[in-house]
């Protein structure tokens, strides 16, 4: 039986999508799921991995680090030439990460949406969290309660909004070291710490803790769809980057240069596509998130009112435009260390 391996976040790997994959092919299927892009991305360049058949990674990785690095595989545009023909016309811009510097198609964009902080609003009125949006963690010390979710990458650009700071541009040393003391803070109180969004999913709907910092979709929609309709996933109205508060992301299915077989790593592409299985990768028993291909008729009109409320569909597009979206810049990686460092440091009784 032949192997296929997928290295990603979490939620393709539910039965209704991968193992409908594994089953029509008759293949010997394994999982790894990340929490950290740069962590994946580095593990993949230097070989560290199972090779794997497809991997699941946000948008900037691809195109700055994975392609340059020849680890990702230019894709057919023959092939995959469909893919954007049903995308939600205002993820256009998002979408262009498809591409490599010199036009390649690079990956198939999917799973996308504002990433920033989710409240419980029976604890923080939608009102207050919007309009404050990361100055409500500016003094972490007389903050609302609430748990930090380790995905360090996006940790980088909350802990520089809160301080103020445009995290896009180049910063001074004096910057730098009030990025790193509010890192510090964050993490020093932090009710609950944790790289499991479920652990503290459940903090935030018993209101053991009042808001999820670094969350989005992934969080809400998955309590939301549960009942739990106070939970909401907040994008800041306005910010230090350019009047912009949020980071919007998408995610990008890619082929490693080293598959064990590129026809069923395009094999998996092309079903993700398909209607009946892009409505599981919408919402499967794992997590719930809209995806860019929900312009296709066929996607959309097969989603409830429900559901589409469990998205919060009726803002989505608004949300998105208060958004930056995500990349690496100038200082992206010193940022990081900082926050991993931090991270490392506050593994004690509060970490989930």
């Amino acid at each position: 039986m032949q192997k296929f391996s997928l290295y990603c976040w979490e939620g393709y790997e539910s039965p209704e999508i991968l193992g409908r994959f594994s089953e029509a092919h008759q293949l010997a299927v394994t999982v790894e799921n990340l929490t950290s892009d740069s962590e994946a991305a580095s593990r993949v360049i230097d070989g560290q991995t199972v090779q794997p058949s497809v991997l699941n990674i946000n948008n900037p990785f691809p195109r700055r680090r994975l392609f340059p690095a020849k680890r990702i595989r230019a894709l057919d545009r023959q092939t995959l030439g469909e893919w954007n023909a049903g995308i939600l016309p205002w993820t256009a811009s998002l979408c262009d990460w498809a591409y490599g510097d010199s036009g390649e198609l690079i990956g198939i964009p999917q799973r996308f949406g504002p990433f920033n902080f989710v409240i419980n609003t029976k604890r923080i009125s939608r009102d207050l969290a919007e309009n404050e949006g990361f100055y409500l963690l500016g003094d972490p010390a007389s903050a609302p309660s609430y748990g930090v979710l380790v995905f360090p990458e996006f940790n980088v650009f909350h802990i520089a909004l809160s301080s103020g700071l445009n995290p896009f541009r180049s910063l001074s040393r004096e910057e730098k070291d009030r990025f790193e003391h509010q890192a510090q803070q964050w993490f020093n109180y932090a009710r609950y710490i944790s790289d499991d969004n479920h652990k503290l999913n459940k903090r935030l709907a018993d209101q053991s803790i009042d808001m999820i910092a670094s969350a989005g979709m992934f969080s809400s929609g998955y309590l939301r769809r549960e009942g739990f309709n106070e939970i909401y996933c907040v994008t800041p109205a306005t910010g230090p980057m350019k009047g912009k508060g949020g980071i919007g992301f998408v995610e990008l299915n890619t082929v490693p240069v080293d598959t064990p077989s590129y026809s069923h790593s395009i094999d998996f592409l092309d079903m993700i596509l398909t209607p009946d299985i892009a409505r599981h990768v919408i919402s499967n028993p794992i997590n719930c998130n809209p995806i860019v291909q929900m312009g296709d008729s066929r996607i959309y009109n097969a989603l409830s009112v429900e559901l589409l409320d469990t998205l919060q569909w009726d803002t989505l597009e608004e949300d998105l435009a208060r958004c930056v979206e995500y990349d690496l810049p100038p200082d992206f990686d010193q940022l990081l260390a900082i926050v991993k460092s931090v991270v490392e440091a506050s593994r004690d009784e509060r970490w989930l």
